[in-house]
């Protein structure tokens, strides 16, 4: 069934976007496994969906019993109204499968939309009139004094707002405290703070708060912390080095009363550390009834080190990345870095410690501070020992879900973008929730040019980090890139209603509203992309896209301020080329990349759906021989004129 928004069966009617459901216009709750399960029935009507295909569709990836697939048809039915022994919607087929009965419209616009029509009403008499007026006259009244009250509310206090309700199996991890002697060890809790989260956001059901929204929150009132992360549990500790033993604290309490459903204290020798984060991970988990086996579960969990020094070194680097998000500065990246590096040193078979160790020398070019990634050594220098440290993770991690991940990488420097891709949706596939995969999943759409594939990536974007407490531009980055500009526009209003103050989402909003010719909003925001902590080039990019849009007064002058920054980026050169209408010029900022050693840096641009890769002989080679094919380059609408 083509891809449009809302499946439509009478009056029953499925939105696909917002996951929402309604029943003879009744919005109606309906669970997350059974609203995807009644939604692949009704993408395919009066067909036979079989078991296994929604097993593969609706539980990617997991080893679910038949009894989790018959609950959720069971709520599914329960939703709309269904009877299972004389079915009129979702009919059972015996040992086989389930077919939705009816058939099913897809629209971009939801039933009964009025279009066009008048109401004619009949004419008032005076008695009505005067009776309308003073209802009106009240009506003004109350709303001048809801105008007033508001105004002259306390400035501290705080506006009752409607609130989502938190979703059952939903936590937040706090940093754990350094209860340590010598207080020495915030490295070491830090570090165990995030491998803890990320083990959790592993799993495929759990709805982790990420790491950015609970940085800055302390333990206390639980209900309030809480009500803020929009979370129904969090998981709070401590950890105690001395000598050659460790004691971590963690417990799991429920937001809703205080309630603690977990609580348990590892007293252990110090090289049994790395089985504890592997425990409590397991245990969290468990105790929110998260569907995945014991044994998977189990599999998901384990770092791939029982070397305590490299698990410290890989803790560290962890903390240092952890604190670089706060922090902003170059230094914690360096320090990272470096930890990764010791602790692959310690131990060359700790894949997971050469894959982070190895981002350090393939910085993306084409994002937001790309300059600082181009300083580390040639382009051939650095491809080298990127591979060389994936390489290692790839051979080191056989059989686990992660190897899907390195390997798409692999194919990704050897320049086989569809290959990579699929990769990279089957590591999706065992770990859906996974943020940072579905953000190279739309770098590698943009590569093998499947768009609609990168709006749905931004959709899943979106939806993961607003839900997560701390969304994430580049949701906006890709529903501009796959040219979904309803969606870009829509999707800036909400993550800056969200987080107002973000520099990211405010530069990639300001794009996004003058894709969608919103001059004026993107105009808006400009002033607080100027006073931003951004890099100098983005800053100028902003306002030369803003002096094209309003037509072009001032344009060149920016552009040339761009050009004598001292560590002006490329893809920036690139792109204020674009702006200012001189394709001719654009081309040849891009030439000296057409080169065997430079072409995995001349393939990013691949993303924009404005590059043309026609006068690039080597990578239009390349993608033919990969069997990609490129529309023509699409106009930017707000461009200067040439």
């Amino acid at each position: 069934m083509e891809r449009r928004r809302y499946l439509i069966a009478g009056s029953l009617w499925l939105d696909r976007q917002d996951e929402r459901l309604w029943r003879d216009g009744r919005h109606i709750r309906l669970g997350g496994k059974a609203f995807a399960l009644l939604r692949a029935l009704m993408e395919r009507p009066r067909t036979l969906v079989t078991k296994s295909e929604l097993f593969d569709t609706v539980w990617t990836g997991l080893a679910v019993s038949e009894s989790v697939l018959t609950t959720a048809v069971k709520e599914a039915r329960q939703a709309i109204g269904d009877d299972a022994r004389q079915p009129k919607l979702i009919q059972t087929v015996y040992g086989r499968g389930y077919r939705f009965l009816r058939e099913v419209e897809a629209s971009d616009e939801p039933p009964n939309a009025p279009i066009g029509r008048t109401i004619r009403w009949p004419p008032l008499s005076i008695r009505d009139r005067r009776l309308w007026a003073g209802l009106a006259a009240i009506l003004l009244v109350v709303l001048t004094i809801s105008v007033i009250m508001t105004r002259l509310q306390a400035p501290g206090r705080e506006t009752a707002v409607a609130t989502v309700a938190a979703h059952p199996k939903s936590i937040a991890v706090l940093p754990f405290e350094d209860l340590s002697p010598k207080n020495d060890q915030q490295w070491f809790a830090a570090g165990l703070t995030e491998e803890i989260l990320n083990s959790l956001a592993r799993t495929p059901d759990l709805h982790v708060a990420a790491r950015t929204s609970t940085m800055s929150i302390k333990p206390g009132d639980v209900r309030e912390i809480g009500r803020r992360l929009n979370v129904a549990h969090i998981l709070e500790g401590s950890v105690r080095r001395d000598g050659d033993r460790v004691r971590v604290t963690a417990q799991l309490i429920r937001t809703s009363d205080g309630f603690h459903l977990w609580s348990q204290n590892y007293d252990r020798p110090a090289n049994d550390v790395v089985s504890i984060q592997e425990n409590i991970a397991v245990a969290i988990a468990q105790s929110l009834n998260t569907i995945m086996s014991p044994q998977r579960l189990q599999a998901m969990v384990i770092l791939g080190t029982r070397s305590v020094e490299a698990y410290d070194e890989y803790l560290k680097g962890l903390a240092y990345e952890r604190r670089g998000l706060v922090t902003g500065a170059d230094t914690d990246t360096r320090l990272a870095y470096e930890a990764y590096e010791r602790a692959r040193t310690i131990d060359p078979a700790f894949a997971a410690a050469q894959w982070e160790a190895a981002q350090a020398w393939f910085g993306n070019t084409t994002r937001v501070g790309s300059s600082l990634t181009e300083k580390r050594g040639s382009d051939e220098q650095r491809l080298q020992e990127y591979l060389t440290r994936v390489d290692a993770a790839i051979a080191s991690s056989q059989g686990r879900p992660d190897n899907f991940k390195y390997r798409s990488a692999r194919a990704l420097m050897d320049l086989r973008f569809r290959e990579a891709l699929q990769l990279m949706l089957r590591y999706l596939d065992e770990r859906p929730r996974d943020l940072d995969a579905w953000e190279d999943l739309v770098d590698l759409t943009g590569y093998a040019e499947n768009r609609q594939l990168m709006a749905k990536a931004a959709e899943r974007i979106h939806t993961l980090s607003m839900e997560s407490g701390s969304p994430k531009s580049r949701a906006i980055t890709a529903s501009v890139l796959s040219l979904d500009i309803p969606n870009a526009v829509r999707r800036s209003r909400e993550q800056l209603a969200r987080s107002p103050g973000e520099a990211l989402i405010q530069y990639q909003a300001h794009r996004a509203f003058l894709w969608g010719g919103r001059r004026d909003e993107a105009r808006d925001i400009l002033m607080q992309i100027r006073a931003s902590s951004l890099p100098e080039e983005n800053k100028l990019l902003a306002e030369l896209r803003q002096a094209c849009a309003d037509g072009g007064s001032g344009a060149r002058e920016i552009a040339a301020r761009m050009a004598r920054l001292p560590d002006a980026s490329l893809s920036n050169a690139w792109q204020s080329t674009q702006l200012l209408g001189d394709t001719k010029r654009a081309v040849e900022v891009l030439k000296p990349l057409d080169r065997p050693e430079r072409l995995t840096t001349l393939m990013q641009y691949l993303v924009y759906p404005t590059f043309d890769a026609r006068p690039y002989p080597l990578l239009q080679a390349r993608l033919k021989a990969d069997g990609v094919t490129r529309p023509p380059p699409a106009p930017i609408p707000f461009a200067c004129h040439a």
